[in-house]
This record gives C-alpha cells, structure tokens and sequence, in this order.
C-alpha cells in the first residue's frame, strides 16, 4: 500500500510530520493531489492554544487547491486532473479527499482555471471571508469611511475588500511595511495606532485582531447607526469590557463575522466572487505571500504568525 505525508496536531504546539496510508476517495468524494495549502491564522491559533472543532490528530489546513487524481463512486462532473479548490480541513497533506457535496462548513470543491497562480489562488477561502465581512456584516456602501484595526494578512485583504466596495479605508497598525501595502490594496490612509484617536465618524469598523481590549475603542470609533465588525476570533480571550450606554444609546450595532457565514446563514456565492476578482487581478493578493515551506518547516511558519514576522506562509506539499 502507498503511503503518504501529513502534518497533524496531536497537542498544543505537538505538530507532527507523519506517514500514513494513502487515502482512497469514497462515494462522493474527489482525492486531490495538493498543489498549495494557506497557512491561516486560525490554524496557528489551534497550534498555540488547542483545537476546539475536532479531535487529536487534527489537521488544521483549509485553504489548499490541487488536481484531482480521482473520483469517487458516483461522483459525475468531475474527472482526474481538473484542478479544484477546497476548503474542508486536511489540506496539509500530499493527499485530500474532498466531498463534493456542500457541507456545513464547506463550499465543496470549485473549479479553478489553469493559469491562476497558487500563491493567488489559495485566497480564495479567505477573501470570500472578507468580502462576507464587508458586504454582509459591516453592509458597507459606496463613500462610506471604514476603518479596519490591524493590516495582518486578513486585514489587509479586508482593506482591499472595502476599498472595491467603495469605501475610504483607514487601516490601523503599527508595522510600516503592512502599512504600505494597505496603500497598495486601495487604503486612502494608513497610520499608526498611536496617531489613531477613535472619533466616533466611521459607518463601519472591522476589527481583524482577537484582542480584546481593542473591542471598546472600535465601538467609540463607529458614528452613530454605525458597526462594528469582530472578524477575527478570540479563542480562549472570550471577554471584553464594552460601553453598552454608547451601543444603546449611539445606535451602534456590534455583529460577528464568521467564515461565509454561519450555518444555516451561509453567502457561498461569495467564493465565486472571490475567485473572479483573483482572476481579474483585481486582487493581486500574491503581494501578501512572504514565505513557502514544505512539512517541516510549518511549526516555524506558525511560530512566525505568532511573532508577526512576514505575512502570508504557503505550504508546498512536493518541497523538501
């Protein structure tokens, strides 16, 4: 039997590089070959403080496009070496088998064209996330100022989100380098938190950190009638002290946002919107890739995201 690797969590920050039996797909299903997996920062944060959705061994990945390299029992529409994006955890693996029927928590597989780059097309998932953000939770408008705490990888892609949605996007962080690609994915401005005094004028605010103590100022930075956006997960830092007179009585409404959606509420056309702005290049989302890696260099590439070193990590299932 042909054997396969993977990377799997068996604990907190217990990453390892393993061997198994290669998969077979079943009724249903595609096994793809992966090209390229995204590292999220949703998958560091399983590596940092556990997994939540799922048992150990778990493999975090969700953001991988490969070939198929064969279909499962009544699986039609399909055929080996269509090249496909999915979503479903186990993307960092040679291997993925890949239902093609929606699930909760999956578009299923999309098609995707032969001539859209990797370090391109593993945004999909995120940018779909963003553009659920900003059209559907934040329902920002054309002239609408926006500001968006944090230009991390999901935060400048929410920059770049607003700014086609036509808002003047303000991006808040402390690194230069992030905040000049904010101005290269459409920010009219870019400061540093300690020259950002939260002035109760902006329609919307989207905050892309799960910190905490962040939530309160976004909620002072929002005019009244505005949102407030809390994109980004807190894990185990679930609590916040929030001023409910200024939510009452300045009509500020605060709402989630998360994935496409939230069973049952899922926007899944927002993937084939993400997928048609990445092949337009309106998107050139490639700018935020700073690093690839194969199998043994992923613990690094969290503990990367950890430290804030680079933006966007991709692991290479075929490299060393």
């Amino acid at each position: 039997m042909s054997a396969m690797r993977v990377a799997r969590l068996h604990g907190i920050r217990d990453l390892r590089v393993e061997e198994l039996a290669s998969l077979e797909p079943a009724a249903g299903e595609l096994l793809v070959r992966i090209e390229a997996c995204g590292i999220c920062p949703t998958d560091v944060r399983k590596y940092l403080i556990g997994v939540n959705d799922g048992d150990y061994p778990f493999n975090p990945g969700h953001e991988w496009l490969g070939r198929v390299e064969a279909v499962g029992p009544g699986v039609v529409g399909w055929a080996p070496g269509a090249r496909v994006y999915g979503d479903t955890y186990g993307g960092y693996a040679e291997l993925a088998a890949l239902p093609v029927e929606p699930g909760p928590w999956s578009r299923g597989p999309l098609a995707l064209p032969d001539d859209v780059p990797a370090d391109r097309a593993v945004f999909v998932e995120p940018l779909a996330d963003c553009l659920h953000a900003v059209y559907d939770q934040a329902r920002i408008a054309p002239g609408d100022d926006v500001v968006v705490v944090g230009g991390g990888q999901m935060g400048l892609q929410l920059v770049l989100a607003a700014s086609l949605a036509g808002a003047r996007v303000l991006c808040v962080e402390p690194l230069g380098d992030r905040r000049e690609l904010a101005h290269v994915l459409g920010a009219a401005d870019a400061v540093d938190p300690s020259e950002w005094t939260p002035a109760g004028e902006a329609a919307a605010v989207i905050l892309s950190i799960g910190t905490p103590s962040l939530v309160d100022g976004c909620v002072r930075a929002a005019r009244p009638g505005g949102r407030v956006v809390l994109f980004a997960g807190f894990g185990d830092e679930g609590h916040a002290p929030v001023d409910l007179n200024a939510l009452h009585y300045r009509e500020v409404a605060l709402v989630g946002s998360e994935w496409i959606g939230t069973p049952p509420n899922q926007k899944r056309e927002r993937y084939e919107e993400a997928l048609a702005l990445l092949v337009s290049e309106h998107a050139p989302l490639e700018r935020l890739v700073t690093a690839r890696c194969g199998f043994t260099g992923l613990a690094g590439a969290f503990e990367d995201q950890k430290a804030r070193r680079g933006l966007k990590t991709i692991l290479v299932p075929s490299a060393p």
